[in-house]
């Protein structure tokens, strides 16, 4: 949970210092090609190179080890970090849930093979995907509650911005959870010590 928090704090504290010095922090956290300035994109890029870094080190770890959670949870990091680099979900329209439904039963296969494989039931990988369920609740909801909900206005619009915010801050904090659990797993997992 700390890193967790500390992820989210971390976000938060860039997307702060971002708005007093002048940029635009939603641009900072959305993707960067849908915005133009210098901040385009910067935590959302950030998320993407820890969710490769995710993927690769608990590929790795797999391969060494031959660990078959570690090896689902580099499929899914991987195919989180290509939809977020290339917008794909986004682009589903009505069959975006289709993803969700996807990285779902991803999620799932995960938390069982380290359950019934590893001997242990992966806390901070239940923990990041928490934080990856909530972002998916507020970028589903978010938006179209609060146009539902206001009339336009200036509040309208600063809510309907704030959403973007809101959606990425557990998302940035799940990644460096489940960054910092692949990291963890692959290069503390008892294989390795045999052979050093």
């Amino acid at each position: 949970m700390a890193v967790l928090f500390a992820g989210m704090i971390f976000a938060s504290i860039l997307v702060v210092a971002l708005h007093l010095a002048g940029y635009d922090a939603v641009a900072a956290v959305r993707d960067q090609s849908l915005s133009e300035g210098p901040e385009a994109g910067l935590l959302s890029n950030l998320g993407i190179l820890l969710m490769g870094f995710s993927a690769a080190t608990a590929g790795f770890g797999a391969w060494k080890a031959s660990s078959l959670p570690l090896a689902f949870l580099s499929v899914f990091c991987c195919l989180f970090t290509i939809d977020d680099a290339f917008l794909i979900h986004e682009r589903l329209g009505f069959w975006e849930f289709l993803a969700f439904a996807l990285y779902g039963l991803l999620a799932f296969i995960v938390l069982f093979l380290f359950w019934k494989t590893a001997d242990f039931f992966p806390w901070p990988v239940l923990v990041a995907f928490g934080a990856f369920a909530v972002s998916v609740a507020i970028d589903v909801v978010w938006g179209d509650l609060v146009i539902f909900i206001l009339p336009p206005s200036q509040t309208q619009y600063f809510l309907w911005r704030a959403g973007f915010i809101l959606e990425d801050l557990p998302k940035f904090g799940g990644i460096l959870v489940l960054a910092s659990f692949a990291m963890g797993e692959s290069l503390l997992n008892p294989a390795f010590e045999k052979e050093r």
